[in-house]
């Protein structure tokens, strides 16, 4: 008996203890607190959700503000993101990280990012530094640091002004393909099989095309069997296929505008979702800053949006005149450059010059440092090809300090579209799409953030290195930009497909487009509308109707003919389930689970074999990979229905006598893989779609981990809807908004202002976002206040 109370006694001591110490870390929500490094006190109002107006009498004092609430509730998600981007992980969490981190030093981003500081004009970097003091006197003014630092036993280190731009840069790499796999896939493709093979692979033109003007691209012809032949391979090279389906980690992102022609109002409405992984807290945090106007005479400055922790910006939002968004762009701001090594040295049309050669030291916390050696050429890094047998340097737009910048600043008083289309175009981000409306009812598209000069040249491919000095020779200047403004349409959509066409298209080049059935999707819904308000905008938002996913369908209830479900129980019941599905990605339909698995699994098939025959072809060459590699390709997809719908024997492997029995394998593979013919009625689109959106240090906490974790409930929408969804990706912020009529503005994310779990702001709101339900896009009611007050 003594050894259990004794038992007790500990353990409740230490749960009082790690109480106490959670609660000393929560943020300071009421009161007054004096700091040091603002000019005049500054009002912090929050709602009952914690999103806070942010009143200052000038921007620097409301950019240390912006800091001090960033640092107070989500100090440790700003920290993993200046590592993540530094290659400095290790130091925070140990060997886990360390590949990580080798990977990353090569971009030499905290180099980078203390050049691109030195770059800003002085007003800008006024205002990084008060955000910066205000990140470090938040940090401090907290009773006890942050909880993760008691879990990972280290001290969080303090905010420097070029942390701001390594926040920056880890979006480069949720936004860009840093490791430029579509151009290594394609050139080790290119030492095998002719050009045009290629290009039938991965091809530019699909059926669900749908930029802003419309287009007609060629179609890539079929290879016929001198060419690509899977049947003159021998039949074990197809055997014991590995992998799986690799889908990208973020879905991309959504976003329209419908001109005022559309509202009774007059004014543009503007909707936007950014698509991007998922974490606790949320990717976003919340926020309306208030303060006059620059210049004297000119109403104050009130914007809404969101921030992102870790740097002083409304990223997106409405300032009552304009209301902009973000889609990711997919243009080509990544090249490889085909290298001619000899020794230390390499080639250019200079002659040779020796390979720039340097170490980084990496901490590594609980054991000692590691040195990693690096290379580097006037193009950038190098690195191995997709095969090994060939060296690149990588060149990309985040490496130039002068592609990063904090021009999105100048969006806060912009009052017409046309101005805050050139203010996107100076702008230092990863390349977006840019989609704007002003409170006169005008509408526009186009690029944010810098763009290189390109030649005429196909740049998925690897660049030869005489080519390269004049490829991206400079920054494309605002009025060379692609744009559309006002269209006859009176609407302007993007979905990370192909938006571009013509002589924009070429300035953008192809980074990897999204295929297009979703934008498609919300193009069309836009079309159908006769008037546009607020509702009808967040109906397209939430529209989760499986339109493509209808076409796979019909694929397998054609494949499912009387005679092929006779004798097969589990096939007749796959056969109802799709005869019966919602014909949308509902969370209760099996029809749809059943086709969606269908899907992948024919689409794993048909790429896993075209791997093994193309790397089959050379063994020189061959890539020493798994079977996922031909899965960097670029619409591959479209290429699959071509040979759907042509059903071409050379591009069948032997394992199958016809497509039709590649297709029936593949449903008696999902029947096996969901527990037979019983196992179907359980195989619900939600029970495959449930949120997964972890904390970071959720899963090192047997049991009571889970509690940092949002709740798991199913999702309905998948990456083929304007719902675009999966379990640790998709709509990261939902905004519909009309400028100058922001109190009928709606606003949605997947978790709570806070990253503290004993805030009441922790998961506020993530139901809402789970299912749509219409909240304010303002802050509401204020139920706290706090006044930072300047030291004397």
């Amino acid at each position: 008996m003594c050894g259990f109370f004794l038992t007790f006694s500990l353990l409740l001591i230490l749960f009082l203890w790690v109480n106490n110490t959670l609660r000393n870390s929560l943020p300071v929500l009421d009161g007054n607190v004096r700091v040091q490094g603002i000019d005049f006190p500054v009002t912090i109002e929050r709602d009952s959700y914690g999103v806070p107006s942010i009143i200052g009498n000038n921007r620097t004092d409301v950019a240390f503000a912006t800091g001090y609430l960033h640092a107070q509730e989500r100090f440790f998600q700003m920290d993993l993101g200046r590592r993540n981007s530094s290659g400095e992980l290790s130091e925070l969490v140990g060997s886990v990280a360390l590949e990580h981190d080798k990977r990353q030093r090569k971009h030499r981003f905290r180099l980078v990012a203390q050049q691109a500081q030195t770059l800003l004009p002085d007003q800008h970097l006024k205002i990084l530094n008060a955000y910066t003091k205000g990140v470090n006197a938040g940090l401090t003014g907290l009773d006890s640091k942050p909880f993760e630092y008691w879990l990972l036993n280290v001290e969080p280190q303090l905010w420097a002004n070029e942390d701001t731009f390594l926040t920056v840069f880890s979006m480069y790499l949720d936004l860009n393909d840093g490791d430029a796999g579509l151009d290594k896939t394609k050139g080790y493709l290119e030492q095998v099989v002719p050009r045009e093979v290629v290009e039938f692979l991965s091809p530019l033109r699909t059926r669900w095309d749908s930029p802003l003007v419309a287009d007609s691209l060629p179609e890539p012809v079929l290879p016929d069997s001198e060419q690509v032949n899977l049947r003159s391979k021998p039949l074990n090279i197809y055997n014991n296929l590995t992998g799986t389906l690799v889908e990208e980690a973020a879905i991309g992102s959504n976003n329209w505008a419908v001109a005022g022609e559309l509202t009774d109002h007059g004014g543009a409405i503007v909707e936007n979702d950014m698509h991007l992984n998922h974490r606790v807290p949320n990717v976003w945090y919340r926020a309306q800053f208030r303060y006059p106007h620059p210049d004297n005479g000119q109403p104050d400055v009130r914007i809404t949006g969101v921030s992102l922790p870790g740097t002083p910006i409304i990223v997106v939002g409405s300032n009552g005149s304009v209301a902009w968004s973000f889609t990711n762009s997919y243009g080509d701001w990544v090249d490889l450059v085909a290298l001619d090594i000899e020794g230390n040295v390499y080639q250019t049309n200079e002659g040779f010059e020796p390979l720039y050669q340097w170490s980084e030291t990496i901490p590594v916390k609980g054991q000692e440092p590691v040195i990693v050696d690096y290379q580097a050429t006037r193009w950038g890094p190098v690195v191995e090809s997709l095969s090994g047998d060939n060296q690149y340097a990588l060149r990309w737009t985040a490496h130039n300090p002068k592609a990063t910048n904090l021009n999105l600043i100048e969006l806060e008083t912009a009052t017409t579209t046309r101005q805050a289309m050139t203010v996107a175009n100076t702008s230092g981000i990863p390349p977006q799409n840019f989609t704007v409306g002003d409170r006169h009812g005008n509408i526009g598209w186009t690029i944010a953030g810098q763009i290189p000069s390109r030649l005429e040249l196909d740049s998925t491919y690897p660049l030869p290195w005489s080519q390269a000095d004049l490829q991206w020779a400079r920054w494309l200047t605002p009025d060379e930009y692609p744009a559309v403004f006002n269209p006859e349409s009176q609407r302007i959509w993007t979905a990370n497909a192909r938006v571009a066409s013509g002589d924009s298209y070429k300035k953008l080049g192809n980074g990897g487009y999204a295929l297009g059935p979703r934008q498609l999707q919300i193009r069309n819904a836009l079309m159908s509308l006769k008037q546009a308000d607020e509702d009808a905008m967040l109906a397209i938002a939430l529209d989760h109707r499986g339109i493509y996913m209808n076409d796979w369908r019909q694929l397998a209830l054609e494949a499912l003919t009387e005679s092929a479900r006779a004798g097969h129980r589990g096939r007749e019941s796959f056969y109802r389930y799709l005869s019966e599905w919602s014909g949308e990605a509902a969370v209760d339909d099996v029809g749809y689970r059943l086709t969606r698995e269908f899907n992948d699994n024919v689409t794993l098939k048909v790429l896993q074999s075209l791997g093994r025959y193309f790397s089959s072809l050379s063994e020189g060459v061959a890539p020493d990979i798994d079977d996922s590699w031909l899965q960097k390709l670029n619409h591959e997809e479209e290429m699959i229905w071509r040979l759907l719908d042509e059903r071409p024997m050379h591009w069948l492997s032997p394992q199958y006598e016809s497509w039709d029995e590649l297709l029936l394998e593949s449903i008696d593979d999902v029947i096996a893989s969901l527990g037979g013919e019983s196992g179907l009625a359980r195989a619900s689109w939600g029970q495959r779609n449930k949120a997964k959106i972890n904390h970071p240090l959720s899963s090192a906490l047997p049991v009571i981990g889970q509690w940092l974790n949002m709740p798991a409930v199913p999702l309905s929408g998948d990456v083929w809807t304007p719902k675009a969804q999966k379990p640790s990706s998709g709509v990261s912020e939902r905004i519909v908004v009309a400028p100058g009529r922001e109190e009928d503005g709606i606003f949605h994310m997947p978790g709570g202002q806070s990253g503290h779990p004993l805030s009441p702001f922790y998961k506020l709101g993530y139901m809402d976002w789970v299912n749509g339900s219409k909240t304010p896009f303002l802050p509401q009611e204020t139920r706290y206040t706090l006044t930072l007050t300047p030291e004397s």
